[in-house]
């Protein structure tokens, strides 16, 4: 009876915050509110990595309050039950839960270390695609449509430009510079057509990824549209340099060159029906987010 007492002191609190949790969520729908947004959003630059980011920051909380709590838990049942009278303390008794809280929390802080690794690349790719969105959508000044992360089959495109000169699929690469004492060199990356070779190491995954995208983008909308459409690949590399040694290969620019890309681009002149057609299938694709303020509606 005491040891039941005693487990349930430790684990009753959690219960009770669960409990909260729940009736906060039943009083918000006695209000009797509804959300005034009456269709989803647009997807942001990055969605899937800020999701990802969520995610992962969820799972941190855990491992952190698990790795503090929980061999805390275990000392604070082992100490009830030595002193309090249920059953004498023992040395096998206290080397088995200070062994079980020990490796509880290494195997917690080695979670951590890990999930903190994995953030700190997803932040990274999420502040690439979110600087070169913003980028992107100083074109709707001048008459282009710019569609963000867009949801493809098991992978996302990172931006759509549609335009009178044609349709774009743009590739994100946020790579992190190396520090020496040559600031330039270690901020540009030479493009001959097929490879980008950074300071550190050489790149034509994300070249081939960005013509495969567009491929893919081309078929997709050829196939939604019932006419041929040839999406154009383009690499952004924010913060970096382009060198390039050759004419060949696809546009492979700093976000802040955009202005002057698509000034300059060699058109593949849509029709203001084409362009509208077009972006309609995107749009559906892509005002896929639900107001969070609508959890709560009846």
């Amino acid at each position: 009876m005491q040891l039941s007492i005693l487990i349930l002191s430790v684990i009753g609190p959690i219960f009770v915050i669960i409990g909260i949790l729940y009736l906060f969520r039943f009083y918000q729908k006695q209000k009797r509110l509804r959300s005034p947004f009456t269709r989803d959003f647009l997807r942001s630059p990055g969605q899937s990595l800020l999701a990802k980011l969520d995610a992962i920051n969820e799972d941190l909380m855990v491992y952190l309050l698990s790795a503090t709590l929980v061999p805390l838990a275990i000392y604070s049942l082992h100490i009830s039950i030595s002193y309090f009278g249920i059953s004498p303390k023992t040395d096998l008794r206290t080397g088995a839960a200070a062994c079980f809280g020990m490796g509880f929390f290494l195997f917690s802080s080695y979670k951590l270390i890990k999930l903190l690794d994995k953030r700190r690349l997803i932040r990274l790719g999420y502040e690439g695609e979110l600087a070169v969105g913003q980028e992107l959508d100083q074109l709707m000044r001048h008459g282009f449509y710019v569609y963000h992360d867009f949801p493809a089959d098991k992978f996302n495109i990172d931006h759509i430009v549609v335009g009178a000169k044609g349709v774009f699929a743009v590739e994100t690469k946020a790579r992190s510079k190396p520090t020496t004492k040559n600031r330039i060199e270690d901020a540009t990356v030479e493009y001959d057509g097929r490879t980008l070779y950074f300071p550190k190491g050489d790149d034509f995954k994300t070249i081939d990824q960005a013509k495969r995208q567009a491929t893919w983008l081309s078929n997709w909308l050829g196939n939604a549209i019932g006419e041929p459409i040839a999406a154009r690949a383009i690499v952004a590399l924010p913060g970096w340099f382009v060198k390039r040694s050759s004419s060949e290969g696809i546009s492979v620019v700093n976000p802040k060159q955009f202005s002057s890309l698509f000034e300059h681009i060699k058109p593949r002149l849509l029709s203001e029906s084409m362009i509208t057609r077009i972006n309609h299938q995107l749009d559906q694709k892509c005002r896929d987010i639900a107001p969070k303020s609508k959890s709560f509606d009846n």
